[in-house]
């Protein structure tokens, strides 16, 4: 007997497995005792050593910057003086143009040029040094005569300019001007009335000390007698000299009276 055929069995359709992922797992301790990081970023970052070095030569330049424009280290305010004798520290300070700079600008030889436009100074040197050092040394223009025109006193120095006289000074000789010309401090004396006074002082040492000056009869002194001797200008003056001291004790021996004495021009005269 024939049976009839069975019909095909079909596959059984399965879905596809769920994927199961792992319940996470949480230390609850750990989490309450360890700080949570934030995503993608480092508590802890190495800084390279070139931008440590980097940083502090930008705070090395700060400082520096704030010392040099900012604090009184640089700025001198007081100088070391040296060699003067009739000038005063505030003169000399205020003179060289530098007072209160910082140490960085000043510029010595300006500083001397500076000075030098001073009368009294007939050289100067400045120098500077870190911090804030400045040293002038002063050369002052030595007075030689004390010239008097009416009721002022002034010097004349050793190379020939006038100057204000600050102190009186009893050694000097003393040139009174008759003539009353006019006087410009720092300008430069008559030389013909310095060059008589240095003939009489190199031809008689022990000689008058004070005297007059006017262009008419040049250099003239009065002795002890009261005698008004003219000697002129320094033309011949050793000769000048050498016939005055012989004259004298020949007018004297005579008991003449003498009102004054000429040797200015040519022979001596006296009246």
């Amino acid at each position: 007997m024939n049976r009839p055929p069975l019909p095909k069995r079909q596959p059984i359709k399965r879905a596809p497995a769920r994927r199961v992922t792992p319940r996470a797992r949480y230390n609850i301790a750990a989490a309450v005792s360890m700080p949570r990081a934030l995503p993608g970023v480092n508590i802890v970052r190495q800084i390279p050593r070139s931008k440590w070095l980097a940083l502090l030569l930008i705070a090395g330049l700060s400082v520096a910057l704030y010392l040099f424009f900012d604090s009184d280290l640089f700025y001198a305010y007081e100088f070391d003086i040296a060699g003067a004798q009739t000038l005063n520290k505030k003169e000399i300070e205020k003179a060289s143009g530098i007072a209160g700079y910082n140490i960085f600008f000043i510029e010595p030889r300006e500083a001397e040029r500076a000075l030098a436009k001073l009368p009294e100074v007939k050289s100067a040197r400045v120098t500077t040094a870190l911090p804030n050092r400045v040293a002038i040394e002063i050369v002052e223009r030595a007075p030689e005569i004390a010239w008097v025109r009416g009721n002022d006193l002034y010097w004349v120095t050793t190379d020939g300019i006038f100057l204000i006289a600050r102190v009186n000074l009893p050694q000097l000789a003393l040139i009174r001007d008759v003539d009353q010309r006019a006087i410009t401090v720092g300008k430069s004396a008559n030389p013909d009335a310095l060059a008589a006074y240095r003939a009489v002082r190199e031809a008689w040492r022990d000689g008058p000390r004070h005297f007059e000056w006017s262009n008419a009869r040049g250099l003239a002194f009065v002795d002890e007698r009261g005698w008004k001797i003219y000697l002129g200008n320094a033309d011949r003056m050793s000769g000048k000299i050498a016939v005055l001291r012989a004259l004298i004790p020949y007018l004297v021996a005579q008991n003449k009276k003498i009102n004054f004495i000429d040797l200015g021009k040519g022979e001596p005269y006296y009246q």
